[in-house]
């Protein structure tokens, strides 16, 4: 179940918002018997944005595929007016174009459509705790994205590997299994990463990765 550390032991109220409708009512009856207090269901950009103007939403669940506005633009304009509220996307597949410009725009969370139901109450239990949650498949994929579109060519393959993995949130000794290599070459592979890239720690380089998809 959700742990929600807002005031008292208030559940946070939920939006849930996609372009097909029969998605938004499945989507919303299946939070309600897990417990959930889904106050709006939306199917567009503009209806997510009234619902949202009245500030009583505390968690926003939005299709990627969303416009006029974005998910992200949403995000932006709540923030804009120093209205609090986390955002989590929702997308079809890993193979979505847009996931790493939803990772980029600093949602709360990402969650697939493809995965199980499961996926989408950790998501919601990580973001109403304060923290962010996103399926690792997307993250990958997201990552591949941005190196695509920004043509990380200065880092070599190895380092591209290992600078993924890190920003993914794993341990160097996990990423040493995962690659094959040793924590100690891990490590090198990491400090270089630091060196090209103009950075200090794991958290900048999760950051980093996230601020170039939007370029």
């Amino acid at each position: 179940m959700l742990h929600w550390i807002g005031e008292g032991n208030r559940r946070p109220r939920l939006l849930v918002g996609d372009r097909q409708p029969v998605m938004v009512d499945a989507l919303a009856a299946l939070l309600a018997d897990h417990g959930h207090d889904v106050v709006h269901r939306v199917a567009s950009g503009a209806d997510a944005e009234a619902a949202l103007a009245g500030g009583e939403i505390d968690i926003a669940i939005l299709d990627i595929d969303f416009a006029d506005p974005s998910p992200g633009e949403l995000l932006a304009r709540m923030h804009a007016r120093c209205q609090q509220l986390s955002v989590i996307i929702t997308a079809p597949s890993a193979d979505h174009p847009g996931l790493s410009a939803a990772i980029g725009c600093n949602a709360d969370g990402l969650v697939l459509k493809s995965e199980a139901t499961e996926c989408l109450y950790h998501c919601l239990a990580a973001v109403a705790a304060g923290g962010q949650w996103y399926d690792r498949f997307a993250s990958a994929r997201a990552l591949d994205q941005a190196d695509a579109r920004n043509g990380a060519s200065h880092l070599t393959r190895r380092e591209r590997d290992v600078a993924k993995l890190v920003a993914t949130g794993q341990r160097n000794r996990i990423i040493a299994g995962a690659l094959g290599i040793s924590e100690g070459t891990v490590k090198m592979h990491l400090h270089n990463v630091y060196a090209k890239l103009g950075l200090e720690s794991r958290t900048q380089l999760a950051m980093d990765e996230r601020l170039r998809m939007l370029g």
